[in-house]
């Protein structure tokens, strides 16, 4: 997606390039298919919380605020103050940060009140999307989800906060299950890109849950890591409980693309940006985008020749906060335990147990709070899987078998299943997953090193987290 900086500290998405960009990937797609009179069907996975005000004749009024921009920080505040933190993830199950949708139509309000004396819709990406694919309004539970508007329990658009926000609910579309048909392509876009015209347009999802759901996690007790620059651990659940732990612990619940069932995420801000951040100080030249690819082999490789607990160096990874399940913004990392005798080896070594204990810290607490079973088996997606040591560590500092299916495009798979499912061509979010043919990679703790690291996570780690978050 094609990023503007109207003001350099700004990020925003332009209405035309949004668009144009969906067209060039469907016409890519289409010309790829042997037989695209075939298609029967299309959806969309797309990020969260930007949105595209529309007026009545069908104008966007101004470009989408980009999902991590962060301008609205002061609107943020004031609907925390207004609304109340525990009422917003009382109803929302979202914990108020200046990421999602609601902040950014606040700030519109504030800061260019013409734009919204002329709105009549309010569409999130997918919204937007869906709209000029079939001319139909619509978004589905998880988009809905990250207005911060979207109350989890009805699975409807919340009237007491739309009232206290002064927001009218007209506004916004009505909100479906992931896999819900809502129309067809227009005969404009059939002819734009070579889809058949009965091609049938379903409701998709948030792109993160629907790679969860490409790669199988469909049912209760189900966990994910996410590993890229940031680390998303997510569980499902039968049920919506927004636990006032899950508040202190920061993180959000809200529907999943399956029906019927609810995602808890946490996260740690860096966890792939924290290793590429060490491997380029140690192994690189010391400046972002200098590391090379034979850089981490051979970082990887001398920490593997390291033996656990990297002869007493402890990494904790809270370089951009301390992420779930500590919940403090301000906390900051730490390196301890160092002697002259300690080398890069080690170092990298300690922050790669360093991640895995931070995902043992969530995977205890989901399974405290009964929304994982104990020493689940977890899947792992993201770029970051390529790094066979983190995965092995990860398995052995947690006790559970990590799951790493071989799957390219995973949020776009997910898209596909849910359009199978608009056209009812699978007749559950199960049933789609499990069409998918791909092969996993398993890694199973070793009993030894599981002792050992049990052993450092009691007398080690525990305190110095203790200490420092």
């Amino acid at each position: 997606t094609i990023v503007r900086h109207p003001v350099p500290e700004w990020s925003e998405f332009d209405a035309e390039d949004v668009w144009g960009t969906v067209l060039q990937s469907i016409q890519a797609a289409v010309q790829q298919c042997d037989r695209p009179e075939r298609i029967h069907a299309i959806s969309v996975a797309s990020m969260g919380e930007s949105a595209f005000p529309v007026d009545a004749g069908g104008n966007v009024l101004h470009a989408a605020i980009a999902w991590y921009d962060q301008r609205t920080v002061a609107e943020a505040q004031w609907w925390e103050n207004i609304a109340g933190r525990e009422r917003i993830f009382t109803i929302t199950g979202h914990i108020p940060r200046p990421t999602y949708g609601v902040n950014k139509l606040l700030w519109l309000r504030n800061h260019v009140p013409q734009v919204v004396e002329r709105i009549h819709h309010w569409l999130s990406i997918e919204d937007f999307v869906l709209w000029k694919l079939s001319g139909s309004f619509a978004t589905d539970y998880s988009i809905a989800s990250r207005t911060m508007l979207f109350d989890q329990r009805t699975l409807t658009w919340s009237e007491p906060l739309l009232e206290q926000a002064g927001l009218p609910a007209a506004w916004f579309p009505p909100a479906f299950p992931s896999g819900t048909a809502i129309g067809t392509v227009s005969k404009e876009v059939a002819e734009q890109t070579g889809l058949p015209q009965q091609t049938i347009v379903s409701t998709g999802g948030h792109d993160h849950l629907c790679g969860a759901l490409a790669v199988g996690v469909t049912q209760a007790g189900h966990l994910l890591e996410s590993i890229g620059t940031a680390s998303v651990i997510m569980a499902v659940s039968d049920a919506f409980r927004p636990s006032p732990e899950l508040l202190a612990a920061g993180c959000n619940s809200y529907a999943y693309v399956v029906q019927h069932t609810y995602v808890t995420l946490g996260a740690l801000n860096s966890a792939g940006g924290a290793l590429e951040w060490i491997v380029t100080l140690l192994y690189g030249q010391g400046k972002q985008g200098t590391v090379s690819q034979e850089n981490y082999t051979q970082a990887l490789r001398e920490a593997a020749e390291v033996p656990p607990g990297a002869r007493g160096a402890i990494i904790l990874p809270s370089f951009l906060g301390s992420g779930t399940p500590y919940g403090k913004s301000s906390a900051r990392g730490a390196i301890l335990g160092l002697t002259p005798s300690h080398n890069r080896p080690e170092l990298v070594r300690a922050l790669i147990e360093g991640l895995a204990f931070w995902l043992r810290d969530n995977t205890e607490m989901l399974c405290n709070l009964g929304i994982a079973p104990p020493h689940p088996e977890i899947t792992v997606i993201g770029g970051t899987t390529q790094a066979t040591l983190l995965l092995q560590i990860k398995a052995e500092i947690t006790g559970c078998p990590l799951k790493v299916p071989q799957i390219t495009e995973a949020a776009a798979t997910g898209a596909a299943l849910l359009a199978g499912m608009g056209a009812n061509i699978f007749r559950s979010g199960e049933e789609a997953a499990s069409s998918v043919r791909h092969t996993v990679q398993i890694y199973e703790p070793v009993a030894e090193a599981v002792e050992i690291y049990n052993t450092i996570y009691e007398q080690t780690y525990l305190p110095a987290r203790r200490l420092f978050i």
